[in-house]
């Protein structure tokens, strides 16, 4: 079943993250249009994969060329990537109870697997307005939340392609991507938070097929 999520109160933060500041109608009504994306996924929290809810294979092509900025403003592109046999992009955001509940267990993933050519990346959803530029009070609360989860790898604003190419795709956050070396799609798109052991399986699979394909 498909969910539209809007923000509201009382949506079960880990410990330790603070509630909900309250933003403008404009945030708020974008959170809800951002979480209808990718591949015919259902809502925010249930843990089922593009396959499941609609049949489909279609790929993520836009993360082999993009152009975006960092929660500090900084220019990224495909090229972070190239260091990494896997990367996991999780897009999340701010008023999305699951995505924060599993933040912490993914920030203890991203320490432990730095060695293993893993990485993981986030992209907060709610960080941009409908006109594809960044909204300074959400984007200063994404930051405290990656800090007080301990989820402090890259964090990246939904600008350029990931605005125009990725967003009006998905269904729902928390939605996961795996891309390779050259940011190619890697399996299916996977829909709703997981346990941390539920993650290193999926991550140790795919590790082991990316390793072995580069052999």
């Amino acid at each position: 079943r498909m969910t539209v999520f809007r923000k509201k109160p009382g949506n079960g933060r880990p410990a330790g993250v603070r509630k909900d500041r309250g933003r403008g109608t404009e945030a708020a009504v974008f959170a809800a249009v951002a979480c209808a994306v990718l591949l015919g996924m259902s809502g925010c929290g249930q843990s089922k994969t593009a396959a499941e809810e609609s049949g489909g294979s279609r790929q993520v092509m836009v993360f082999e060329d993009f152009t975006a900025q960092d929660l500090d403003g900084n220019e990224v592109d495909e090229s972070l990537f190239a260091d990494y046999d896997l990367t996991m992009i999780n897009l999340w955001g701010t008023f999305c109870g699951p995505c924060l509940q599993e933040m912490p267990d993914l920030g203890e993933i991203a320490d432990e697997y730095k060695d293993k050519g893993f990485q993981i990346v986030g992209i907060c959803t709610d960080a941009v307005g409908n006109d594809g530029t960044s909204l300074p009070d959400v984007v200063s609360e994404a930051k405290e939340i990656a800090e007080e989860t301990g989820a402090d790898y890259l964090h990246i604003l939904p600008t350029g392609e990931i605005f125009t190419d990725l967003l009006p795709r998905v269904s729902g956050v928390p939605t996961t991507i795996f891309v390779d070396r050259e940011g190619k799609q890697v399996g299916l798109a996977d829909m709703g938070a997981k346990s941390k052991d539920g993650w290193l399986k999926v991550i140790d699979e795919k590790l082991a097929q990316v390793q072995q394909e580069a052999k």
